[in-house]
């Protein structure tokens, strides 16, 4: 068990280096980790929100025995990219999710014939159509309203048991194929969201199909994009408390798969 570290030493070299590497650690995940990294977040509050998390942490992770502090500055360049590294990563994995879900509505998108329409969003900084943003914004807003985001705090906590400071982030396989795992899950979220009003659209297309075989003379392109829009608006609408449920528990699972890579 390590010791406490002395509050009359709160400034020696050493102290300052463990502080300044937790605190790296945490800036990676602000930079990649969902609603931390939109554009509208400041800078300057995620620079401080990390300072204060890294001195929360600081008392609880202190150093690890075998921590040794770098004797040149190429040494501490080389432990700072390796934990803003490591916290990027921790973070990008979590940001998956929210593409998992922005890709569902870029399915639901192409269906409902609305693929065209896109615009630039101003919470990512990139293009991208309506029903997406809808899907986008919901799942951020889950994501605050549940406290996920503490399990992301949470996972960077427990890798530094699993990566100590001052050391190289060897991956074994089980890691590997965990991480593996996950990416892949993107398309079962994006599949699991979309999959219902798909099926209903797609049969909708057969219906229209049929109607164009039995009246040709309709010129059915001009009744099939309204109506496919219509159906699929009033279907997002209507599925959405069980979205709602469905990505709760898609959030919490993925989160704790995520806290799994580091016990």
């Amino acid at each position: 068990m390590t010791q406490a570290p002395n509050l009359l030493n709160l400034l020696s070299p050493y102290n300052i280096v463990v502080y300044m590497l937790i605190f790296t650690r945490l800036s990676g995940l602000m930079q990649s980790a969902p609603f931390f990294s939109t554009i509208t977040a400041p800078v300057m509050t995620r620079i401080w929100f990390s300072a204060i998390i890294a001195f929360i942490f600081y008392p609880l992770v202190y150093t690890s025995k075998n921590f040794i502090i770098p004797h040149d500055m190429a040494e501490f360049i080389i432990l700072i990219l390796i934990e803003f590294f490591i916290g990027f990563l921790i973070g990008f994995i979590a940001n998956l999710l929210f593409e998992g879900v922005r890709m569902s509505g870029n399915i639901l998108s192409i269906q409902m014939g609305l693929s065209m329409s896109e615009a630039l969003d101003p919470a990512t900084g990139v293009s991208s159509n309506e029903i997406s943003r809808i899907y986008f914004y919901l799942t951020t807003l889950i994501f605050l309203a549940t406290g996920a985001y503490q399990m992301l705090f949470i996972a960077v906590f427990n890798s530094f048991s699993a990566i100590p400071m001052g050391a190289l982030p060897l991956f074994d396989s089980q890691i590997i194929g965990s991480t593996i795992h996950l990416f892949g899950s993107i398309f079962k979220i994006a599949f699991g969201v979309a999959l219902p009003i798909f099926a209903v659209l797609l049969i909708s297309d057969m219906l229209l199909g049929m109607m164009n075989k039995m009246m040709p003379q309709m010129n059915i392109y001009m009744v099939a994009l309204p109506v496919k829009i219509y159906i699929g608006l009033f279907l997002i609408l209507a599925l959405m408390s069980a979205t709602n449920v469905y990505l709760q528990g898609v959030i919490k699972n993925y989160l704790q798969a995520i806290n799994l890579l580091f016990t």
